[in-house]
Formats: structure tokens, sequence, C-alpha cells
């Protein structure tokens, strides 16, 4: 029995040695196609409400209040990059329907990519509601 054991973990411990060799990466699967794009910016204003722009045409698309939103939380990991990579923060985020639907949301600048599903359903429809929304009347 002990021979099994000791067996499997040398396996498991080569197979991982190989996998690294070679370069496979499992945290980069293959994304799907994008159905949907639409190019983001989000501005703080007034007292930390948040302004969400569409970077194409600069209409505004809605200003959040602070905290009421779960937007938020997913733009402090991609501030977070910009700052880590020491670029603009005032650049758009490209956020995209996959074929799967699944959104997503891209920083061009960085090349962070995120699936927005990993934020949970709230947070994932909160900023997937962007894609299609209409310009605010604020």
């Amino acid at each position: 029995m002990l021979i099994a054991v000791a067996s499997l973990i040398g396996f498991t411990i080569l197979a991982v040695a190989v996998a690294r060799l070679i370069g496979f990466d499992p945290s980069q699967g293959p994304i799907s196609p994008e159905v949907a794009v639409r190019d983001l910016s989000f501005v703080e204003v007034g007292q930390g409400d948040l302004a969400v722009y569409d970077a194409a045409s600069g209409e505004l698309l809605e200003r959040l209040p602070p905290g009421e939103d779960g937007s938020s939380r997913v733009l402090r990991t991609l501030e977070r990059e910009r700052r880590m990579h020491s670029v603009a923060m005032d650049r758009p985020y490209r956020l995209s329907l996959r074929e799967n639907g699944r959104f997503t949301l891209e920083d061009q600048t960085t090349d962070f990519f995120i699936d927005l599903r990993a934020f949970g359903p709230t947070n994932e429809a909160s900023v997937g509601r962007f894609l299609s929304a209409p310009p605010s009347a604020q």
C-alpha cells in the first residue's frame, strides 16, 4: 500500500513538472468569441458617485451612488492592475458578451481580462447591463 501511495505522489510530481516545462497553463482556457462589445469609461464624480460613459460617444449611461452597485467591486480589481502596470487610469474598458453567454471585462492597456461570473451573478448582471444601456437623462 505504501508503495502505491509513493508511486502516485511521484507520478503527480512528474506530471506537474512536465506540464510546467511545456508551458501548460490551466488558467488560460479557450475564450468564447464576442457577440456584442461596448467600450466603457468609469469616472468618479461628486461625493464618490461613479459615472459610467459610453467611451465611443461620450454619453453618460448611468451615475451610481457609492456602495449601491456591484460595479465598484469589479472596477477596484481592474484599477489595482492598472496601478501595478503604471498605466493611465482614464482609458476605457471593453465589456463583451461572449457566445457562451458570459460577460467579460477587458483592460486593453494591461491585457487583464476578467470573466465577470467570478464576482457572482449579481455583480455580473450589474456590469453586464451596461452593454445595452441607453444614455441617461441625468
